[in-house]
């Protein structure tokens, strides 16, 4: 199981609480648990951001590339950010105009995309401008979706201290796969995989609903 939730926590760029327990069909309690245990072996990391309780690998990835995701699972939100990509310096009454969406509901989801370093904006006269800001370029780039020397070498410390004895069977720019030494029973191994993230729909209403059953089991 704990493997199992790391695996999720790695491929899954701005997973929160609920998404891991669904995914994992487990009591809450189950995956609150191991949650706790994984961050205190250092191998994840958590924050709260838009109301949610992130989790994300050390090493794998920032806190701005996790908030970077929560933000475009909005359908609106990378409808925005889709047009900022492909009409650079663009203003806000265009987007606005262009999608057909309110001139705030625009500022609301480039504020969020700002906090995540997704675009920036400028003053041009009085009109609020944008560009793409760092994790917009990589993520235009597709360089964020890669497994890192530096990640691995901490990931095979931090199995290596804990007398896992670690062994890489393979390992790609975004493909690993690492044999573990299980006391007690059969040797495992498990694989990270990087190349298929994609963004999942997210209903608000629903979404909510949902929130608030998580902060009532960590409660």
């Amino acid at each position: 199981m704990r493997r199992e939730i790391y695996r999720l926590v790695c491929e899954t760029p701005g997973v929160y609480f609920f998404e891991l327990s669904s995914a994992l069909t487990a009591p809450h309690g189950t995956v609150n648990w191991h949650l706790r245990k994984l961050e205190e072996a250092s191998l994840i990391n958590s924050m709260k951001f838009g109301g949610k309780r992130v989790y994300y690998s050390r090493n794998l990835r920032s806190k701005d590339v996790e908030k970077a995701f929560v933000v475009l699972k909005h359908i609106t939100a990378r409808k925005v950010f889709a047009f900022i990509l492909n009409n650079e310096n663009c203003h806000q009454t265009q987007i606005a105009k262009s999608l057909g969406i309110h001139h705030d509901t625009v500022r609301h989801h480039t504020l969020r995309m700002e906090q995540a370093n997704l675009v920036e904006s400028f003053k041009n006269g009085r009109k609020t401008c944008y560009k793409l800001g760092e994790i917009g370029i990589k993520l235009q780039e597709e360089s964020l979706n890669t497994i890192s020397n530096t990640y691995i070498a901490a990931l095979m410390d931090i199995l290596e201290e804990n007398c896992l004895h670690p062994e890489i069977e393979e390992m790609s720019k975004d493909h690993l796969t690492i044999r573990i030494e299980c006391p007690g029973s059969t040797d495992a191994s498990f694989t990270i995989s990087l190349d298929q993230w994609s963004f999942g729909d997210e209903d608000e209403i629903d979404s909510t609903m949902q929130e608030r059953e998580v902060i009532k089991e960590e409660t």
